[in-house]
């Protein structure tokens, strides 16, 4: 079953679990047969599970996202920026437990959900606040920072801020990477992301999807492996975790690598 068939459903084909109004945003968990999923503010789907494999990660934006395991395949330490439906950390907390999560997220509500909705492990620490104040008030560091933070459907402001990117810099391992999910709605919006990111990160990469409208930016102090070394990573991750990435090494686009 294809996202595109969740999205062509009625409202009256699904069964609503929970709906609810904070501020001016609508919020929904809706399910139908073995999927369960989460709209925001719209009727874009924000989180999908697999009731029968809650461990799985479904939406290929997601999938894409953990590709920061091939730049860094063995990280001690994880922050996720943007809990939502804790497919990230449902997939971490059963499939790489060594690896200890950090999620922030900044609704109290959308917590609840995880919780209540879609399996989040206990042991995952969660903390209730905005990214950028997160950032900007620890000085831990982590090897991986992963980041899915909207306002809705839109790209929340930080993404765009010189001074986010320096507090991810201060907090990220220089031999680790930030991996970034953006929703952008023409190529000047990626360019301005891409900009304050350029003054902190000597590589950048992204990953756009032909059929998709999100893109991956990734970020870090060093350079990329090899291609080679890249599908040797992604095998072998495929063959442990049963996640393909095996595509991703060659769909990578250089933005920067500085010599």
């Amino acid at each position: 079953m294809s996202l595109e068939k969740i999205y062509e459903l009625n409202p009256d084909e699904s069964q609503l679990l929970y709906s609810d109004v904070v501020g001016k945003q609508s919020i929904e968990v809706r399910q139908w047969q073995e999927y369960r999923w989460l709209h925001i503010g719209d009727e874009s789907v924000q989180a999908l599970m697999l009731l029968n494999a809650i461990d799985q990660v479904v939406l290929p934006n997601i999938q894409a996202l953990l590709s920061a395991l091939l730049f860094c395949p063995a990280p001690k330490c994880l922050l996720n920026l943007g809990l939502g439906g804790g497919s990230l950390e449902r997939y971490l907390d059963s499939r790489r437990p060594e690896i200890k999560i950090k999620s922030v997220e900044s609704s109290k509500q959308v917590i609840k959900i995880a919780k209540d909705y879609f399996h989040l492990p206990e042991n995952i620490d969660v903390i209730d606040d905005s990214a950028e104040n997160f950032l900007s008030t620890h000085n831990d560091i982590y090897d991986i920072i992963l980041c899915d933070i909207f306002v809705a459907d839109a790209q929340a402001s930080c993404l765009y801020d010189n001074d986010f990117y320096a507090s991810i810099y201060n907090c990220l391992d220089k031999e680790g990477v930030l991996a970034i999910n953006i929703l952008p709605e023409s190529e000047e919006d990626v360019i301005n992301v891409l900009l304050p990111i350029k003054n902190h990160f000597d590589y950048i990469y992204l990953l756009e999807f032909p059929d998709y409208t999100n893109a991956i930016i990734f970020a870090s102090c060093r350079k990329l492996p090899s291609m080679v070394e890249l599908k040797k990573r992604a095998n072998g991750l495929l063959k442990k975790t049963d996640l393909d990435l095996t595509d991703i090494p060659e769909r990578l686009n250089i933005i920067l690598e500085t010599i």
